[in-house]
């Protein structure tokens, strides 16, 4: 879903420095959805079909579309830390051998409230965080 929501957001704003963050999160949300694909298939989980994901991942876009970029940011740094709480109650009811493989979840969080904190600092690297998280 979260691949839909930002490739969404990616024809929502305009500048073009704006649409390549985007882009560059959908691909943050794909390699984590990916990377934990062998923890579906260990308990026999079937994930819903990607198309699907993707089109409810493009609904959530109207939450948030009468944001500006800078908004937007914030609510990035301000609203996805829950999901690490989320990540560490999976983490806690996990056994050992899965641990890596859900660090990655919490990871791909960690990256997109790192790089909001440094876009609404301005920073010329804001993306840096995400770059180095799909290189791990």
């Amino acid at each position: 879903m979260g691949e839909g929501y930002f490739i969404a957001l990616s024809e929502h704003f305009t500048e073009p420095h704006q649409k390549d963050k985007m882009l560059l999160m959908a691909k943050v949300e794909s390699y984590a959805a990916k990377a934990i694909l062998p923890l579906l298939r260990k308990y026999k989980l079937i994930p819903r079909e990607n198309r699907l994901l993707k089109d409810i991942g493009k609904k959530g876009l109207k939450k948030v579309s009468h944001l500006t970029w800078d908004e937007f940011i914030d609510d990035i740094y301000i609203n996805f830390p829950k999901y690490l709480v989320e990540f560490a109650e999976l983490e806690k009811m996990a056994p050992e051998s899965d641990i890596g493989m859900l660090k990655i979840l919490t990871d791909h969080e960690v990256a997109a409230i790192e790089f909001a904190k440094l876009e609404m600092k301005g920073n010329t690297n804001s993306i840096d965080p995400l770059v180095k998280y799909m290189e791990n």
